[in-house]
C-alpha cells in the first residue's frame, strides 16, 4: 500500500512540473509599454505608430498605431530592453524614448513620447558610437577636399572678421 502512495505522489509531482513548464509558470511574463505621443504626433493621431525596438538585436517587436487620442500600448513582447519609436505616416521615426528594460519591469505605464527629450539625444550619440556615423564638413577656411560621405552633418561656425 505504501509503493502505491509513493507512486501516486511521484506521478502527481511529475504531472504538476510538467503542467507548470507547459502553461508558462515560472517563465517570465511577457512585457507592455504604454503611454502617449499627443504632444509630438499631428492630428489625426492614428496616422502616426509607435514601435519596441530591441536595444540589443535592432529588430522591431511591435508595432501599434495610436489611437484616436494619441495613447498607445505595445503589449506582449519579449521582457528585454527597447527602444520606443514614435514614427509618422511617411515612415520616418520622428521621436524616440527609453531605453525601457522589460526583464526588469515587465510593465511600463505612463511613458511619454517627447522629441527635446536630452536622453532621446544621448540614445542618438550611442548609436552614432556603435556604428551609425556621418560625416562631419565644416564651412571654415580650410578648402582642403572632404572624403565622400553617406550622411552629411554641416557645421557652420562664425569666425571673427581679420
Amino acid at each position: 500500500m505504501r509503493t502505491r502512495k509513493t507512486v501516486a505522489f511521484g506521478m502527481a509531482v511529475v504531472f504538476a512540473t510538467s503542467m507548470m513548464q507547459s502553461s508558462g509558470v515560472g517563465a517570465q511574463s511577457l512585457g507592455t509599454i504604454s503611454g502617449t505621443a499627443d504632444k509630438e504626433a499631428k492630428k489625426p493621431y492614428t496616422n502616426y505608430s509607435v514601435r519596441a525596438r530591441s536595444v540589443q538585436a535592432g529588430s522591431i517587436a511591435s508595432t501599434v498605431q495610436l489611437d484616436a487620442t494619441g495613447k498607445f500600448e505595445l503589449a506582449g513582447i519579449d521582457p528585454a530592453n527597447y527602444l520606443v519609436e514614435l514614427v509618422n505616416p511617411k515612415g520616418k521615426v520622428v521621436c524616440t524614448e527609453g531605453p525601457f528594460d522589460l526583464s526588469k519591469q515587465p510593465l511600463k505605464a505612463g511613458v511619454k513620447i517627447e522629441c527635446g527629450n536630452p536622453e532621446a539625444l544621448l540614445l542618438l550619440a550611442a548609436a552614432a558610437a556603435a556604428g551609425i556615423t556621418a560625416g562631419v564638413v565644416s564651412n571654415g577656411s580650410n578648402n582642403a577636399p572632404q572624403p565622400p560621405t553617406v550622411g552629411v552633418v554641416t557645421v557652420t561656425s562664425a569666425s571673427a572678421s581679420k
